[in-house]
This record gives structure tokens, sequence and C-alpha cells, in this order.
């Protein structure tokens, strides 16, 4: 008989210490509106998780981490539309595209990513069913994973959230650049993902928005942002009626004298003399 009941009163963190404890095997249907995911289990390991919105699709994934290239990503996704039935990763491997190591590691790290991301449910429908396995042709690949780990990573980045919750409020908040800027250049210290997510700061991008376009996790967006709050860099508002997006890539551009930008000046001096030098030290690196 399915085990059938609600994340406001049984969290997903405590489901997995019983499955965990109670060496389980079988299927955890998640589902809230317009959202579901199922994860399945064996002797008490996770195996394959399946999210019908999955934030990152693991090519985009491999593309971002520099595993492969978008045009290898793309020749594999036209075999599979031509009718070969292998998962993407396995055709990455046939292809000498990408080591059967390296895609193990990727895919275990976006099922590591989605179950971070169902653990902020605060909400929605369970139903544990024993015995029942995932189909193979809706996984990449089974990967027995212990979930001692996840549940204090999980639980970790909840705690984390709560803290980030204090500054920024919701996702919907815009990200805008402080006069701060200029007196922390000589100072600031980037890394790709943060790099990233400082060309998408436009004043009119909200952090949802900086989320998709970027292509980072949700998560770590919004830690990159609550560093740079932190930093004094920018400061997060209310959404209200937008004007003209300018993207921190037209700002770069501008920088480098090479956009046809409108009449008034897309940055003020301070901010282009920031960007001017982080564009030199990049440079010089």
């Amino acid at each position: 008989m399915p085990l059938v009941g609600n994340l406001r009163d049984f969290a997903l963190h405590d489901f997995l210490y019983l499955v965990d404890r109670g060496y389980k095997t079988g299927s955890l249907l998640l589902r809230r509106p317009n959202d579901e995911a199922a994860l399945f289990f064996e002797h008490g390991k996770l195996i394959a998780v399946i999210r019908s919105h999955q934030h990152e699709r693991l090519g985009a994934m491999l593309v971002r981490m520099g595993k492969i290239t978008l045009e290898q990503s793309a020749l594999a996704l036209w075999a599979q539309q031509s009718g070969d039935p292998q998962p993407l990763g396995q055709l990455l491997v046939e292809q000498d595209v990408i080591s059967e190591t390296e895609i193990q590691a990727c895919i275990q790290r976006q099922i590591e990513e989605t179950v971070y991301e169902l653990f902020a449910w605060p909400e929605g429908e369970f139903k544990f069913e024993a015995g029942v396995k995932p189909a193979l042709d809706q996984v990449q690949a089974l990967i027995p994973m212990p979930v001692e780990h996840l549940i204090m990573e999980g639980v970790r980045r909840i705690d984390e959230m709560t803290r980030l919750r204090e500054r920024i409020p919701s996702n919907e908040m815009l990200v805008v650049f402080t006069d701060g800027l200029n007196q922390q250049a000589n100072k600031i210290n980037m890394t790709a993902d943060q790099w990233n997510v400082f060309a998408h700061i436009s004043g009119t991008h909200s952090i949802s928005e900086i989320i998709r376009e970027t292509g980072l996790r949700p998560f770590d967006v919004s830690q990159i942002v609550f560093g740079f709050l932190t930093s004094g860099l920018v400061e997060v508002r209310q959404p209200a009626a937008r004007g003209q997006a300018v993207t921190g890539t037209d700002l770069l551009a501008s920088a480098r004298g090479g956009l046809d930008g409108p009449s008034r000046p897309l940055m003020q001096p301070n901010e282009k003399s920031l960007v001017a030098r982080l564009i030199d030290r990049i440079r010089g690196s």
C-alpha cells in the first residue's frame, strides 16, 4: 500500500532519513501545481531522479561546465531525434566526446542539484511506492548514491537560503549597481560564475531573469548576488515600472567603444571606469 502525505507535515529530509535507515527500494513521487518529480531508491540508496521542469538539462550543463561544445551537444541531440534511443550521455561517450567517468560525475551532480532544489519545497503531495523502479529510457544512468550526504547538504542549503532571504526576499527583486562600485574596483576578484552574473546585472533584470540568462543554478546565483550585496557592489529593489534594459554585456561593449547605444550614456562615468578596469584586469590575467 502506497505511503501518501504532504511535505508541510513530513519534510523531504525526514523521508530520506527513513529510506536510508530502512534500506528501502521504491519510488517517491512529489507533486505540486505545475511541477512534479520522482526519486528512485534501491536498498536505501538514491539511484535516479526525474523532474518535469528540470532547470538545466544535461547537455546545457555539460556545455556550461566546458566539458563539451555547443556543437557537440547539438550533434548528439540530432542523433537522438534521428532515432537513436540511447541517452545523451551515452551518445557523447560513444562519440569520444567525453569519458564515462566524466559523464557519470556530471549526472551525479545534476541529480544532487535537483534534490537540493526539491528540499526547498515548503509543501507538496508525496507518494512512496515500494518496489517501483525507473524505466531505463527515462534516465541517463542509474547511479547509486548514499542519501546521508544529500540530507546534510540539503539541510545546510535550507539554512543558507533562510539567511539569504533576509536580504533577498524573492528572486523577483531587481539587482542594481551602487555607487560603491568604483570604490571597490581594485579589490574585486571574480570567479567565472561571478563574472557571468555581474555581466547580466542591468538594473532592470530580476534575479529570476539573471538565472535564466546565465544558465546557473538558482541557489548559486542567489549566493553570488548576496556576496555582491555584502560587498556593497549592488543593491536589490522591488520591481517597479521598468525602463530600458542595459545589461552588463552592453556595459562591457560600451566600455570598449563598440556599442551604438541610445543617445544618453549607457552608464555613469564611475560605472564605466570600473568596467573598463575590470576588462583590463581580465586581459592581463
